[in-house]
């Protein structure tokens, strides 16, 4: 048992040494813990939502160090101690069952929107009531908690999904098609021709960095940095959200209909890309490549820290008119790792090239330590969909 803290709210509150943010606790909820030691006094060392306390066992328990038991937070007891039962097997796999089901549920509804929102049937993207309070709903889930097992298979769905419709980039371009043909302001084309990278001589640091800062993921990100910091107008006036939203306006005010659907269509992708981005705990966007054989393609990014290092990692799919490329470019403190995922074709070229690949590298100072090929795109998600401490990469 452990000692907490309750507020005036009912809120039980657990602190840890100087630690200035608690562990906070419901009455009636289901935790995991880790069994990280047990001292001689029989006092158990538990892990719990990442933080460490002590808890007290009232009676001897068939447990050791570094078991994993689920407990229950019990009602308080007259004194201000809250007891913490341990379930038994037959509950423990019981809550298991139904968090299996719960996640299982969250994920295919993240999965259909998902398809919806990157539809090309233009009655599908239509902003909807019952639409936009999925979205909402979804937003609430605590969906960073699901299994790693059910985010890889998602991804693969998601994936499949993307790379069968039009691809974001696309759409981008034949958005202003459209205004050219039907003389929007020049402004917001040039703004619009401004998000797309049409040479290899264009990908600059800055440019790439710009360009995704501005795809609309970001969106509310500025806007609430906009209230505490001295974040220019202009920096938001630059985001795709809201030059599409002025877009959409006009059109309808117009009446016309096809660039009203087209720009809607690009706002429900960006929706679909921010529940991607909190679901898998990162930064995913479009990547917004349209040159030679390149027709777009996808980003993400995370970065964490483990045992001391920093990890940033970047997860790149790239679209070919008729196949992709897919890879993972991870940064531990200041070693480069790469692994690849494609066709066999393109996968023997790229090894074939692997020379140049690390020359490059070398000739910017980086070291590049290790080159992976894998066949199956699931290994490259296994791989990028990771949890801090199980970074696994080979050479």
């Amino acid at each position: 048992m452990i000692q907490p803290i309750i507020d005036s709210s009912g809120v039980i509150h657990i602190f840890k040494g100087k630690q200035a943010e608690p562990i906070k606790l419901v009455v009636g909820e289901i935790l995991t813990a880790e069994i990280m030691d047990i001292f001689p006094t029989g006092t158990m060392q538990l892990k719990i939502n990442n933080r460490i306390i002590n808890a007290q066992p009232q009676r001897e328990l068939p447990l050791n160090k570094g078991d994993t038991v689920m407990v229950k937070v019990e009602k308080p007891l007259e004194e201000g101690i809250i007891p913490l039962r341990v379930l038994s097997a037959s509950e423990a796999k019981e809550v298991q069952k139904a968090m299996i089901q719960a996640e299982t549920e969250i994920s295919d509804q993240i999965f259909k929107l998902i398809e919806s929102l990157f539809s090309n049937n233009p009655n599908s993207i239509k902003e909807t009531k019952q639409q936009m309070d999925i979205i909402k709903t979804i937003f609430s889930f605590p969906t960073e908690k699901l299994s790693e097992t059910q985010k890889t298979v998602l991804m693969n769905k998601i994936i499949d999904v993307i790379f069968s419709q039009q691809d974001t980039s696309e759409n981008l371009h034949e958005l202003i098609k459209l205004l050219e043909q039907n003389d929007f302001p020049k402004e917001q084309i040039s703004q619009l021709k401004n998000l797309i990278i049409t040479t290899h001589e264009e990908i600059t640091p800055e440019k790439l960095k710009q360009t995704l800062l501005n795809s609309g993921v970001s969106f509310e990100a500025k806007m609430k940095q906009a209230l505490f910091d001295s974040v220019k107008i202009e920096q938001i006036k630059e985001d795709l959200k809201v030059i599409l939203n002025q877009i959409i306006k006009e059109a309808k005010s117009q009446s016309i209909e096809e660039v009203a659907l087209k720009a809607e269509q690009l706002l429900r992708q960006i929706d679909g890309y921010q529940i991607l981005s909190k679901t898998y705990q990162s930064f995913f966007t479009f990547l917004p490549l349209l040159w030679q054989d390149i027709e777009g393609g996808n980003i993400a990014y995370k970065s964490f820290k483990r045992e001391g290092k920093e990890y940033h990692t970047v997860f790149v799919t790239l679209n070919f008119k008729e196949e992709y490329l897919s890879f993972i470019v991870t940064m531990i403190n200041k070693s480069f790792f790469i692994s690849f995922s494609g066709q066999p074709e393109i996968l023997s070229c790229l090894k074939d090239k692997e020379a140049i690949l690390r020359e490059r590298f070398q000739d910017k100072g980086m070291l590049l330590s290790g080159i992976n090929y894998v066949s199956k795109t699931e290994e490259l998600i296994k791989q990028w969909n990771i949890k801090e401490g199980s970074v696994s990469l080979t050479v």
